[in-house]
């Protein structure tokens, strides 16, 4: 019966540990921080960075030793290996041309604008460009004439 009483005790202890260690477990858990575009755009870059370099790394070490003793699931995970390690490439290029093609487009918008500055510039100063005989000549040329009598007093 003591030994029974022991086991009981030694169980109860085990389970208080795991549920303390749970308890703790939950505690630890932190509210995601809050993240812009530009933060969020980096942290994808650097982290897929990291996971590309250490998945080429693990490639070369799996490839060898694929190739020294192949199995069915070595090599099956050396090619799912290969295909998260391209697919996380391809995320990274998405990321670079979707940049350019925005860059591309600012560029174009910009050119786009000053075109139209330079082409009112040029209305306006051809029109400010007329002397001042020339502004009168052509206000005289386009006068009507009026006949009026003069009624002195």
């Amino acid at each position: 019966m003591a030994d029974d009483q022991e086991l009981d005790d030694t169980v109860n202890s085990i389970l208080h540990q795991l549920k303390d260690t749970t308890t703790l477990a939950k505690n630890v858990q932190k509210a995601p921080p809050e993240v812009n575009k530009e933060a969020l755009e980096n942290f994808v870059v650097q982290y897929a960075s990291r996971l590309i370099e250490n998945a080429t790394e693990s490639v070369e070490y799996i490839k060898d030793s694929v190739q020294a003793a192949p199995t069915a699931d070595d090599v099956i995970s050396l090619a799912e290996l290969i295909k998260s390690t391209s697919s996380a490439l391809e995320v990274l290029n998405k990321i670079v041309v979707n940049n350019k093609k925005t860059e591309a487009a600012l560029n174009i918008k910009r050119m786009d604008v000053e075109s139209k500055r330079e082409e009112l510039d040029v209305k306006v100063n051809t029109a400010m460009i007329a002397s001042r005989e020339e502004i009168m000549n052509n206000l005289f040329k386009k006068a009507k004439v009026i006949e009026a009598t003069i009624i002195e007093p």
